[in-house]
């Protein structure tokens, strides 16, 4: 009898492991090579960045409107982007630490269900929170989703939790270029379970702040990931 319940909770777990990595298969992968780089660039003790690409011209256009932006970015090596910033489009997060792009989707009312709809299309900017540069602003996005969903940015955040103090985040956000820095990341436990929010985690205060969540762990709706930044240019 011990015998067969062993095997039954043998194949029970085997079973549950398989269809986890299975339905978070993506963001697995997205984590799995984005340690592969860090560990052979510990071997070869050097930090792998993306090219950077100048910005030198005026003209430059992002999709049809003109970037006035693009006029005040000096040469330097503190924007490093993985192509020239003219081929992004307007109202687009990017983590340069992971080569990462998403576009930002606006939506007007906390209604879930559209809120589910928009983020196949990229991540969310939190309806009521403020605009990006302005003041207090929450982007959502997902760590995991099921594989047979459609959408691109079904794991864009699965990486958050790798995001440590200092490290860069941009946003191209109404024809402005927007520079936020890391300065927190913490863990908690919402409702229903727990009766912290984003707001408790992170009160709101005088600076202009940009919020990145997502479920936490990858494949578990149970916790949140919140990192902190703070705007330390604006172009």
């Amino acid at each position: 009898m011990f015998k067969k319940l062993k095997l039954f909770f043998t194949i029970f777990i085997g079973i549950f492991l398989i269809l986890f990595f299975i339905f978070n298969g993506l963001a697995f992968i997205s984590l799995a090579q984005y340690k592969t780089k860090q560990f052979f660039s510990y071997l070869e003790n050097e930090i792998k960045r993306p090219p950077s690409f100048l910005v030198l011209k005026t003209t430059t256009t992002l999709g049809q409107k003109s970037m006035p932006f693009l006029n005040n970015i000096e040469t330097s090596t503190n924007f490093i982007l993985k192509k020239p910033i003219s081929s992004y489009t307007n109202n687009t997060l990017i983590l340069p630490k992971f080569e990462i792009e998403a576009p930002i989707i606006k939506v007007s009312k906390p209604n879930l269900n559209l809120i589910y709809q928009e983020l196949k299309k990229g991540v969310v900017l939190y309806p009521g929170s403020s605009n990006p540069g302005e003041g207090y602003s929450i982007i959502i996005g997902h760590s995991s989703q099921y594989p047979w969903e459609p959408g691109r940015y079904k794991s864009v955040f699965s990486l958050l939790n790798q995001l440590q103090k200092e490290d860069l985040i941009y946003l191209i956000w109404e024809n402005k270029f927007l520079v936020f820095k890391v300065e927190d990341k913490k863990i908690f436990l919402p409702w229903p379970k727990g009766n912290e929010t984003t707001e408790t985690v992170f009160p709101p205060s005088s600076q202009k702040v940009l919020i990145l969540q997502s479920c936490w762990p990858v494949g578990v709706a149970s916790k949140r990931v919140a990192v902190k930044a703070v705007l330390v240019e604006n172009f």
